[in-house]
């Protein structure tokens, strides 16, 4: 992406903007990344802990894994947003590229569009899933599921949130 020489009009860097809420969702940002490194680190860490007590030492630290899993899943959740609100989602854009600003500027609004519906549906499929399973018990920590869940619609929430802001971002 970094080699392109044209760059898509409406999804222009967030640190350009002005304004509270404009300001505000780059400073979300940040702190999201730096809690994402934070995770990270945290997870090698750990898992590395994990390894060398297991090969080295026959032991483990009870529930370790299931932690790795838990930070895992919300690295993912919250990372997909970042990726949106920086503009570095899933996207083939080589033909869009080529077209006139005004129809990128309508096929990026399009795409927002549809990331804003994919996302509102994963989080309703996602309060569904936690209503009927976040309750049971992680058999090794032993706290709720919903733990775990939870981090699915938090992650759509943000993402659908970076959506409307890129969308209104002009």
């Amino acid at each position: 992406r970094h080699n392109q020489q044209r760059r898509n009009p409406a999804c222009t860097p967030h640190r350009k903007r002005t304004g509270t809420m404009k300001n505000s969702l780059p400073a979300l940002t940040r702190i999201l990344e730096q809690l994402l490194a934070i995770a990270l680190f945290g997870m090698f860490a750990l898992v590395t802990v994990l390894v060398v007590l297991r090969y080295v030492f026959t032991t483990t630290i009870i529930g370790g894994n299931e932690a790795t899993v838990i930070a895992f899943i919300f690295t993912t959740a919250i990372g997909a947003s970042v990726a949106i609100a920086r503009d570095e989602h899933i996207a083939i854009d080589y033909f869009v590229l080529k077209l006139p600003d005004p129809w990128q500027r309508k096929i990026a609004v399009l795409r927002l569009l549809l990331l804003i519906l994919i996302n509102a549906a994963i989080m309703l499929y996602a309060f569904e899933w936690i209503e009927r399973t976040g309750g049971f018990l992680m058999p090794t920590l032993g706290v709720p599921q919903i733990l775990a869940q939870i981090s699915v619609p938090i992650g759509c929430a943000l993402s659908i949130a970076y959506c409307i802001a890129r969308m209104f971002q002009r």
